[in-house]
């Protein structure tokens, strides 16, 4: 999960510095400023939705609970977990 959360963390950076180079370069050529005016601000609406998914993967990082191993069977189970889903085993929550 957080492998996947570090890769759409890295695709949503490489869209948001493409989105600025293209708001720029319609800022700076504006051969038909309505048009390009149009265009700037859908690419400014795209890059605040782009921040705002960041911001959504970056508060859902901080949510994964943290893992260990069972003592009894040495699987990976929650740190939070009261029994480990392998084994059976009774185990306390980690602090």
């Amino acid at each position: 999960m957080e492998k996947n959360i570090l890769a759409a963390s890295e695709r949503l950076g490489i869209a948001q510095e493409q989105l600025d180079a293209a708001i720029q370069a319609y800022d700076a050529s504006r051969p038909d400023v309505e048009a390009i005016k149009g265009a700037s601000e859908r690419l400014r609406e795209a890059r605040l939705c782009i921040e705002q998914i960041q911001q959504h993967i970056d508060a859902s990082a901080e949510v994964v609970p943290a893992k260990r191993n069972c003592p009894a069977c040495g699987k990976t189970i929650r740190a939070q977990a009261t029994l480990c889903g392998y084994c059976w085993t009774k185990v306390s929550p980690a602090s």
